[in-house]
């Protein structure tokens, strides 16, 4: 079964293949890359870091839709770790039509309770202290502030401080989910 995981505004789905072009687009994008950095320039590009997140049992991919299924952003949750029950997450709204619409918010709020319907009981995130935008994101969808630090060099813009937030996740209502690897593919996931 599909795993689609609704917010009030988006639908998070599993990324497919056909979606990568949109990928390649916005990381082309400076205001994205600026505060997001750039994983690949080229669709072939896009298709090895895609089927290396499928190996990758600690990497979820989803794409950020709305309502009639048009691809406006992505969602990962990299690094899970099965015995902290945590995992980064990473969001960006790559369609610059759809900035500053709430819509990553409630992405994020998605996310989360797909997270914890994994069995993650944390989700942590690094955030470019002037990335205003995504700090109301992400402090609107209860992350809180945990630390400032000087990251590594991106291309763009040098050294930039950063902020660790992170976000405890609600136990899932009705019971528990599984817990490990197979817990992190959406495409075995029970639909939420």
């Amino acid at each position: 079964m599909t795993v689609q995981i609704r917010g009030q505004r988006v639908v998070l789905t599993p990324l497919t293949p056909a979606d990568l072009a949109w990928l390649v687009r916005w990381e082309r994008d400076p205001a994205v890359a600026r505060f997001a950095g750039q994983r690949f320039d080229s669709l072939a590009g896009a298709c090895t870091w895609w089927q290396a997140a499928q190996a990758d049992p600690r990497h979820v991919v989803l794409a950020v839709r709305l309502p009639s299924g048009q691809v406006i952003g992505d969602v990962e949750l990299v690094e899970i770790n099965w015995v902290r029950r945590e995992a980064e997450l990473r969001i960006r709204i790559g369609d610059p039509r759809y900035r500053g619409r709430g819509l990553g918010r409630d992405a994020v709020r998605a996310a989360a309770r797909y997270a914890a319907g994994i069995g993650l009981k944390q989700l942590f995130l690094r955030v470019d202290v002037r990335n205003v935008a995504a700090l109301r994101c992400y402090r609107a969808a209860g992350f809180r502030s945990l630390g400032r630090f000087t990251a590594g060099r991106r291309k763009a813009d040098g050294l930039a401080d950063m902020y660790l937030m992170v976000r405890a996740l609600d136990a899932r209502p009705g019971g528990s989910a599984g817990i490990g690897p197979a817990a992190a593919d959406p495409r075995a996931a029970a639909a939420d």
